[in-house]
């Protein structure tokens, strides 16, 4: 499974605010954006001393702490994420910073393992998200999204895995149909095609993923992870499913070898150089 997103969504916290908590809150989201977390929390509190920038400033706090947990893992700065969010009014918030709230509780939920109920904020916030934030925001937003849609299926067994694959497989699908280069709903749409046993659309899938993110797209993390899933989930299973047999059996290994060699001739040929 792919390694999640190396830091917390970032989306530009960009809500109109009275002119005297301009510069402090400027520079607050600027800091966070940049991932100078303690900054950010510390320009957020000056601006925080007048009232009206209260729910700005407590929203850019919130988020700043659940980036240093990340980097941390200090069970505090989790508590101290949600104390903030918590006395948050998102009905009250401008659009903008609604959307920013309800990735941020999305995020926390994350990280406390409760990942039903991340999904379910991620996924309600998804089409809103997509008419207010720019492409690169957006992307990461279904980034976590995908990650916890992934997440969740993997805790459960039988008929409710397959269905929350499935799920995942439909809504990042459909994700794709609207934008296909799209990195993370290409990649999660492959992911839920394997979890939902339809391996051979999923093989078909990451072969036109991977070629459709060559060149300059930027699409070289989004390569390498699908290489690493293909080489290491998606052949041993179709092996398997072909042949009947156990990984550790000759029948399965050979088909494996043939799997990977066609996997590898393809990548090459389709790479415009040697892999």
């Amino acid at each position: 499974m792919r390694t999640l997103i190396a830091a917390v969504v970032v989306v530009g916290l960009c809500a109109p605010t009275p002119a005297w908590a301009q510069s402090s809150l400027e520079r607050a989201r600027a800091y966070y954006n940049e991932g100078r977390y303690d900054e950010s929390i510390a320009a957020a509190t000056a601006a925080s001393s007048r009232p009206e920038a209260v729910p700005s400033a407590t929203l850019i706090i919130a988020r700043s702490h659940l980036g240093r947990y990340r980097a941390s893992g200090d069970a505090k700065e989790l508590d101290a994420a949600r104390a903030a969010l918590v006395t948050l009014n998102p009905r009250a918030l401008v659009p903008q910073e609604a959307i920013e709230w309800q990735i941020g509780a999305g995020t926390a939920l994350f990280f406390e393992n409760q990942f039903g109920p991340a999904a379910d904020m991620f996924s309600t916030v998804v089409p809103v998200a997509r008419e207010r934030l720019n492409d690169a925001e957006f992307e990461k937003l279904v980034e976590w999204w995908g990650s916890t849609q992934a997440r969740l299926a993997e805790t459960l067994t039988g008929d409710a895995r397959r269905v929350a694959y499935e799920r995942l497989r439909n809504d990042a699908t459909r994700e794709v149909q609207r934008n296909p280069l799209s990195r993370p709903a290409t990649y999660w749409m492959i992911v839920g095609l394997r979890g939902a046993g339809n391996l051979e659309e999923g093989w078909s899938a990451a072969v036109s993923g991977w070629i459709r993110f060559g060149g300059p797209t930027g699409g070289e993390k989004l390569r390498a992870d699908l290489d690493r899933f293909v080489v290491q989930t998606l052949i041993p299973e179709r092996a398997q499913a072909k042949t009947g047999q156990r990984l550790d059996t000759k029948t399965a290994l050979n088909e494996i070898a043939v799997m990977t060699e066609d996997w590898r001739n393809l990548t090459t040929r389709w790479g415009g150089k040697e892999n």
